[in-house]
């Protein structure tokens, strides 16, 4: 698998919204039904549309040479450089005071704390979709899957690869939840209170590290193509 979609994946493990989701199904009298759902389609939407655009820029990459993926890395990492000025200044949402952790002051947004009360397996199903739609760091590693070339087989398998990292946390609560029950929920709610706490420095961090990172790795490409 690509090192670089490796490290890509791993930035986007902490998530608030991921977090909050998960923490509300464990909290449930039947976390599994509840996580096994949220898993399951939150996976097959995340791997049908990463096998989509891993076939896209595959194309792309092959009909203009090498000049599409590093000029792709270059504007993602120049658009995430944007999210953590943003987040430095406040115009992205930052940590809450601390409070008790429960199913309503777990607050990535209003809105989807709202429908994390009371959740039923197909409002489970609609989170794992809504809380991993692909967003910069997601594309960014696609591009690095394509520029493999290790054809449609590898990059399904690298596509889906990707997505056990991304969502680790919901498959560790499951198979916490599964034999360790309490430790599971008690994981969750430190994990969850910490994010929370520490939700502008993850932003700005997680942001400026990939950016930087993208913003570098395309300058380098496009480079090595004008050379």
């Amino acid at each position: 698998m690509s090192t670089e979609a490796v490290f890509l994946a791993l930035t986007a493990v902490i998530r608030p919204t991921s977090a909050a989701a998960v923490f509300a199904m464990v909290s449930s009298r039947r976390p599994q039904r509840l996580l096994v759902a949220y898993l399951a389609a939150g996976l097959a939407f995340s791997v049908a549309v990463g096998t989509l655009v891993v076939v896209l820029l595959g194309g792309l990459q092959s009909a203009r040479a090498s000049s599409v993926r590093p000029l792709l890395d270059l504007v993602l990492g120049i658009c995430a450089l944007g999210g953590a000025v943003s987040a430095w200044i406040g115009w992205l949402p930052r940590s809450r005071p601390r409070g008790p952790v429960d199913g309503d002051s777990v607050e990535p947004d209003s809105w989807l704390r709202r429908r994390l009360r009371d959740l039923s397996p197909s409002g489970a199903a609609a989170a794992g979709v809504l809380t991993h739609l692909p967003g910069l760091v997601y594309l960014a590693a696609l591009n690095a899957i394509a520029a493999t070339g290790s054809g449609f087989a590898g990059g399904v398998l690298q596509v889906v690869l990707y997505n056990g990292i991304w969502f680790s946390l919901a498959i560790v609560a499951l198979v916490l939840s599964v034999y360790r029950p309490t430790v599971s929920r008690e994981f969750l709610e430190r994990f969850v209170a910490w994010t929370r706490e520490h939700l502008r420095v993850i932003l700005v961090v997680s942001f400026g590290v990939v950016g930087g990172y993208l913003v570098a790795v395309g300058v380098t490409g496009l480079v090595g193509v004008a050379s």
